[in-house]
């Protein structure tokens, strides 16, 4: 049996209308909403719930209110607002999470991966090579390697140029950042932990989808050991 019906605020009314008026296309990426005057008017509020509607909508990330200017609908996806919603994932030594965060690296990085391998330049190969060949202070620091490692995955999202997945990808950075940081101190061999890329890297060279795709399981599979490893350090 259906439970009651919930009330909502008059600033949550507008925001969802303005959702609905935005899902439609009446409004896209990029595009500004009427004047505060006008939007009064079509939504008949008042001002203050106007704009407690308008300040909702804009820390979910998707518009953007600038003083003086109005309110307009973003034209990317706001990443920190993502990640500011998967915060409660990113607890510190579980190894449920931990191994949650790997499996979905899994998936992105994958599919992230084979997209790369299809639509991949000489420029694109180029810049990856140049973070595995010319690792500079990232052989001598922990801190720079996993910079390193980090960069290298988030190039080949920038190449895959799937925006689902990378603004996913984004959102993860900060526990992707962290556990990298453990993975490389736990590892040892940082030359290694360099190479253990290179496989992903000639699979996108040879345009080898379902290659590229494997190869960045299996580099995620082979970090799942350091995991454990760190988590028994604990």
């Amino acid at each position: 049996m259906p439970g009651p019906v919930r009330r909502v605020s008059t600033s949550e009314a507008v925001a969802n209308r303005l959702l609905e008026r935005i899902r439609s296309g009446e409004f896209g990426p990029g595009d500004p909403f009427p004047s505060e005057r006008d939007l009064q008017g079509q939504l008949g509020v008042g001002r203050l719930s106007l704009r407690e509607g308008l300040a909702r909508l804009s820390a979910l990330g998707i518009i953007r209110v600038d003083h003086g200017k109005g309110a307009r609908v973003r034209r990317k996806v706001d990443v920190e607002a993502v990640a500011q919603v998967l915060l409660p994932l990113f607890p510190h030594r579980q190894a449920k999470v931990l191994h949650d965060l790997l499996r979905a690296r899994s998936v992105l990085d994958g599919e992230l991966a084979a997209q790369a391998a299809l639509v991949r330049t000489d420029e694109d190969i180029g810049s990856l090579r140049d973070l595995l060949e010319h690792p500079g202070e990232a052989l001598s620091d922990d801190r720079a390697l996993a910079e390193l490692d980090f960069a290298f995955h988030r190039e080949v999202a920038r190449i895959g140029d799937n925006a689902y997945l990378a603004v996913v990808h984004d959102a993860l950075a900060t526990p992707i950042r962290e556990y990298l940081l453990c993975y490389v101190r736990v590892h040892g061999n940082r030359q290694e932990v360099i190479e253990r890329h290179r496989p992903i890297l000639d699979a996108i060279v040879a345009r080898d989808q379902a290659g590229a795709r494997l190869a960045a399981v299996n580099h995620l599979e082979a970090c799942k050991t350091s995991v454990d490893r760190f988590l028994m350090g604990s």
